[in-house]
């Protein structure tokens, strides 16, 4: 506890006793009070007692004693990830694209791309979930056929896409994983954003 606090409620408290005694019950202020001629100067006495307990009390909620934490600037910007971010690594990782190891990371990814673009065209086409999933599944939902295949059928990869792949250095399943990831974008109105 501190100091100041317990020496003024020792103080407050003795002012509080020779209040009571002043009253009459003890022979001691009686005699002072009949000596020094009315209860008038006791109560001042009291009083300035009083005064001088809490000018310390005062003195103490002096501004230079606040301490205040200061906020941080409004205008600095968050730093987030960017958007995409955790798709690149997962498309670009080993797990990803190790033809047996990476076929678990491969459905994980799909199923991602797919709910992703039946969410896209139930907002564009203003349509069910199930209708939306049908489109999906069709191929009709894009007018990209790797897209469309990626998501519609199972791991049909041509020579064609082998060959796209390899014109920007990536495995076959990135590259529809990419090309599918720009149509559902496209389709949920990137361009117009």
């Amino acid at each position: 506890m501190n100091r100041r606090k317990l020496l003024f409620g020792l103080l407050g408290l003795a002012c509080l006793a020779a209040g009571t005694v002043a009253r009459g019950t003890a022979f001691p202020v009686t005699a002072l009070v009949s000596e020094v001629g009315g209860d008038y100067v006791l109560v001042a006495a009291l009083s300035g007692i009083a005064l001088l307990a809490a000018l310390p009390v005062i003195a103490s909620g002096r501004e230079s004693e606040l301490q205040q934490v200061e906020t941080s600037d409004p205008e600095v910007p968050v730093r987030v990830p960017p958007a995409g971010r955790e798709f690149d690594e997962t498309v670009q990782g080993w797990d990803y694209r190790t033809p047996v190891l990476g076929d678990s990371t491969r459905a994980r990814v799909k199923t991602r791309l797919r709910t992703a673009a039946v969410e896209a065209v139930m907002r564009e086409r203003n349509c069910g979930r199930s209708r939306a999933r049908q489109l999906v599944r069709r191929g009709e939902w894009t007018d990209d056929a790797e897209a469309a295949s990626f998501l519609g059928s199972p791991n049909r990869s041509t020579l064609a896409t082998a060959l796209s792949a390899l014109r920007r250095r990536q495995t076959p399943a990135e590259f529809r994983a990419r090309r599918t990831a720009e149509a559902v974008y496209a389709v949920d109105g990137g361009a117009k954003r």
